[in-house]
């Protein structure tokens, strides 16, 4: 049986097309998946956030594909779902890419609309960044004069070539 972490984890990258090993590596010093792991449950409520894991968890066990399973979350008919899932949904994928939560409804105290960046790191490493191959204004882990290089493969930053169908957009 998976946990939520490898539920949230699979999910993560089945909505943005990057490896799950990419998202939660198995030496990871950052701990991002279980720091947004713990951050999101609250904002979307426990019942959604365990009804999205739920049909993930039941879409894998089904053995849809990654694509298959972003879409049948994401969309209805050929247009964005409406669903507090699908909306909590979105709102993972922008902390991913942004390192930035977006409240996607009302919850409590937390009003649709709000925004917080989680923290410095999750801004730092927020996967924005490396798929636009760069880094956040005044950090880097990149050498001194590496501009003047040839940047690495898209590849290289994410596991995903920059060819191919890959997400649930694609």
């Amino acid at each position: 049986m998976s946990t939520d972490l490898e539920n949230f984890v699979g999910l993560s990258s089945a909505l943005l097309g990057i490896a799950a090993d990419r998202l939660a590596p198995p030496i990871d010093s950052t701990q991002l998946a279980s720091k947004f792991l713990a951050y999101t449950r609250p904002k979307v409520t426990v019942q959604v956030f365990n009804a999205l894991l739920s049909q993930y968890a039941t879409m894998v066990a089904d053995q849809l594909t990654p694509d298959q399973i972003a879409v049948a979350i994401l969309m209805r008919l050929g247009q964005p779902a409406p669903t507090q899932t699908a909306q909590a949904a979105r709102a993972i994928m922008k902390l991913w890419l942004l390192g930035v939560w977006y409240q996607p409804y009302d919850v409590g105290v937390f009003k649709q609309g709000q925004q917080w960046v989680v923290s410095d790191l999750a801004y730092q490493e927020s996967w924005a960044w490396k798929v636009a191959q760069a880094h956040p204004m005044g950090y880097s882990q990149f050498h001194f004069g590496y501009w003047s290089e040839t940047p690495p493969s898209l590849a290289a930053f994410t596991g995903v070539s920059g060819s191919g169908n890959q997400g649930g957009w694609s």
